[in-house]
């Protein structure tokens, strides 16, 4: 694994001649600890039957989405193809941490964070075909460590820190984007959802009930595929269906609206969503409109020249196939 960093950036005694003296001091000081001792519980605890211990968060506070920037490259091409994508990674984010993670980094990875869970660790170990294995740990990094991922034939437009409106930067604690909106039209060709969170970048704190959710079901998803066609983690070679479905926006997406609607108390669907033209928070998730991560595509309404339209343009996907490129060459692992 190769990292850098740019920008270099918790007793006396009483002695009296009587009993009576002696005694009761020692009353007058036990009643005031009582009393103190009431007050401090009523002030920090609330009145004992207030249900204020009802009010209390459920789940722990998550940190920031801290300054660090994921990307994977399995060697399966030459780095050369990507650099001045990835440049713009790194000088456009100079206070952040940068991470480029190879197949040996991903398996010291794996070893270090998840050793406390083979149902986990032993899947993803086992797993060589190249898409699968990079869409899980996308979202083991990020349940992991927490941070930034995207691929490595995306270009960043804008520094990470302006993904998040101002006045919601104390709110949120995931960004996804929207890949694809169906809106009123047709289905387009090669989408399953009427509404598709893009994976190809995703920012999100450590611990986020999002990755968390994401990475039991992409096991989960892999482990019945690979049962149904009788076959091995470690031999199975989906077809393009079952990449998006077992790891990819798919599956992607579905994970995205259960933890949406279980942090918001709603259901949350593609009527939620679709159209959006401005960020929008749902519990803490921030979801971004079509031009914040999807510009340049034929559909949704996605800008085509990120120099015109009036969203803003933080990513932009170049469809390079890095996803692609050498998945059935095993001579990395």
């Amino acid at each position: 694994m190769e990292h850098h960093s740019f920008m270099n950036g918790i007793g006396q005694s009483l002695v009296s001649g009587t009993s009576v003296i002696r005694r009761r001091p020692t009353r007058f000081s036990f009643g005031a600890f009582l009393f103190a001792l009431y007050i401090y519980f009523f002030i920090y605890n609330g009145p004992i039957g207030s249900g204020s211990r009802a009010q209390q968060p459920l789940q722990p506070q998550l940190d920031e989405i801290p300054p660090r920037i994921w990307q994977i490259f399995f060697g399966y091409t030459p780095l050369d193809d990507f650099a001045p994508a990835l440049q713009t990674w790194i000088s456009k984010n100079q206070d952040y941490s940068y991470t480029l993670m190879s197949n040996q980094g991903a398996n010291d990875f794996a070893r270090k964070h998840y050793a406390d869970r083979p149902d986990i660790l032993e899947p993803f170990l086992q797993l060589k075909f190249h898409v699968l294995r990079s869409d899980l740990l996308r979202y083991m990094i990020l349940e992991s460590e927490g941070g930034i991922y995207s691929d490595l034939d995306t270009v960043v437009a804008k520094s990470v820190r302006d993904w998040i409106p101002q006045e919601m930067r104390s709110k949120v604690h995931a960004v996804v984007g929207v890949e694809y909106d169906q809106l009123d039209g047709e289905p387009y060709y090669g989408m399953n959802e009427r509404i598709q969170f893009c994976q190809w970048t995703m920012a999100a704190s450590r611990g986020h009930p999002i990755m968390k959710k994401i990475v039991k079901k992409v096991v989960a998803a892999l482990n019945e595929t690979v049962e149904r066609n009788n076959t091995s983690i470690a031999n199975f070679k989906p077809s393009d269906d079952e990449v998006v479905q077992v790891s990819g926006p798919v599956i992607w997406t579905r994970a995205v609206m259960e933890a949406m609607s279980e942090a918001t108390g709603t259901e949350m669907n593609y009527l939620n969503i679709t159209g959006m033209t401005e960020p929008r928070l749902f519990g803490d998730v921030l979801v971004l409109p079509i031009d914040g991560f999807g510009a340049g595509q034929p559909h949704s309404n996605s800008t085509r020249d990120e120099h015109q339209g009036p969203g803003d343009f933080f990513v932009r996907h170049q469809w390079k196939g890095s996803w692609k490129h050498g998945w059935n060459d095993e001579s990395q692992l």
